[in-house]
């Protein structure tokens, strides 16, 4: 009966303390993408633009930095996320691109709702690290979609990737990669939809 008691009161005095036999949570290491860099010369050749919350790929649904490992299996980097979910990630990615870039002006995001005639949708594929024979490799994939909202119709669509190799086994390195495969698919979507007519 004493042994009980004591017992009792060790486990009372520990919640009272605030005490825990339970480890401390490791804290969580947030990622931003960088900005892409963008060709801010000559004349504006597209405006009323806006930029919709794409859809996502099923690996991306995570909300995490994402690893796909050789056999398919989705794994995700421990104590590591990007700042915001991957769609709005993605999305304000994108505006700030259009923003510094000279070619394209009145720049919105589909959530304000303004009457612009061009919007930017479309699915990102893949936004994460795949192991392949010859090591791990960052791939982006962006299917855009460039809609004539006054029309109602897709005027123009696109496929763009990138593959950057992932130069160590860390965190760090991997959201390297993955930044400069994002910039590499954004060069080459600024483009497009600069040269689109």
């Amino acid at each position: 009966m004493r042994l009980s008691t004591f017992t009792g009161a060790l486990v009372g005095l520990s919640l009272l303390t605030g005490c825990s036999i339970l480890p401390e949570a490791k804290p969580i290491d947030y990622y931003v993408m960088k900005p892409m860099p963008v060709a801010s010369q000559g004349p504006a050749v597209r405006s009323a633009n806006r930029v919709a919350t794409p859809e996502l790929g099923d690996a991306l649904q995570l909300e995490r930095i994402v690893r796909i490992n050789s056999a398919g299996g989705v794994m995700a980097y421990p104590n590591a996320k990007w700042s915001s979910s991957i769609a709005t990630l993605w999305q304000n990615w994108l505006l700030e691109g259009l923003w510094r870039d000279a070619r394209f002006e009145h720049i919105s995001s589909a959530q304000q709702g303004l009457d612009n005639q061009w919007q930017l949708a479309g699915r990102l594929q893949a936004l994460q690290v795949e192991e392949t024979a010859q090591g791990a490799v960052a791939v982006v994939r962006f299917d855009a979609q460039l809609i004539d909202t006054r029309q109602r119709r897709l005027h123009a669509s696109h496929r763009f990737s990138a593959q950057v190799p992932v130069a160590a086994n860390t965190t760090a390195a991997a959201v390297q990669a993955l930044q400069a495969a994002s910039a590499e698919v954004g060069q080459q979507l600024l483009d497009w939809l600069a040269a689109t007519p």
